[in-house]
């Protein structure tokens, strides 16, 4: 959960609206996307416990949480969901905001697969989730 919570710590509150409410509710990224898998330059990370459990919720007004659980030694157990914005910049890259830090990254679809691509202190990071 670590380099998610680094990837999406590394993004600001820099929402711009849309052109039409109607461009972004046709936007592929809106929906839900659970965690599934993790690389760290092209080498797959096995996901920590409680990490096959984390949602994505996007919404079509901009918006979006990050529903993480975490294991406090009883289980999986559901923690603060994190309230964040997004925006389509178009040629696959978002501009999200979580935390006040500004970042920008690659998405790509393919099915019901969508892959977060992100580069940090010159390492690449690729996380692919499958829509709910």
């Amino acid at each position: 959960m670590k380099k998610l919570l680094i990837l999406f710590s590394l993004v600001a509150l820099t929402f711009a609206s849309c052109s039409s409410d109607d461009a972004s509710s046709q936007d592929s990224f809106i929906g839900e996307w659970r965690y599934n898998k993790s690389f760290e330059n092209g080498v797959e990370v096995e996901l920590e416990e409680c990490e096959d459990l984390v949602i994505f919720d996007i919404e079509p007004d901009g918006t979006f949480e990050i529903i993480d659980y975490t294991n406090f030694g009883n289980g999986c157990e559901l923690d603060f969901p994190t309230p964040s914005t997004w925006e389509n910049l178009g040629s696959g890259l978002y501009k999200i905001a979580t935390y006040d830090i500004p970042n920008t990254i690659e998405v790509t679809f393919s099915g019901n697969t969508m892959t977060v691509q992100d580069v940090i202190e010159d390492v690449e990071y690729r996380d692919v989730f499958i829509r709910q």
